[in-house]
């Protein structure tokens, strides 16, 4: 699954970049730690997902904003010509040059 689709490989990604361990992560947000790398394994792997207020601690404390960790939802098409533009930047291919979309006026 892409990345833009799957919060497990959101949250991983940002805490590699921050030279994070899941552990570090984990207790960060509060889990104890004997336990705070096997519950960040789980939400990197897909095994759980983490609810709204988790995903708002994991985001503060990889000093990201929440959305940046999860998973969009399209409601027209403002967003969705965003989201287009997220996917250019993140795979480096041109959607918008194959698909005649004209950005939204505001």
């Amino acid at each position: 699954m892409t990345e833009l689709l799957n919060v497990g490989k959101r949250i991983k990604r940002f805490r590699i970049s921050r030279s994070m361990t899941q552990k570090a992560l984990g207790m960060a947000v509060g889990f104890p730690q004997e336990t705070a790398d096997v519950r960040i394994a789980q939400y990197e792997s897909g095994a759980r997902t983490p609810k709204r207020n988790l995903l708002c601690r994991m985001a503060r404390v990889l000093g990201v904003s929440p959305s940046a960790l999860a998973v969009p939802r399209i409601k027209n098409s403002e967003e969705l010509y965003c989201l287009l533009r997220a996917l250019e930047d993140e795979c480096g291919i041109k959607l918008l040059s194959l698909v005649h979309i004209s950005e939204p006026t505001r």
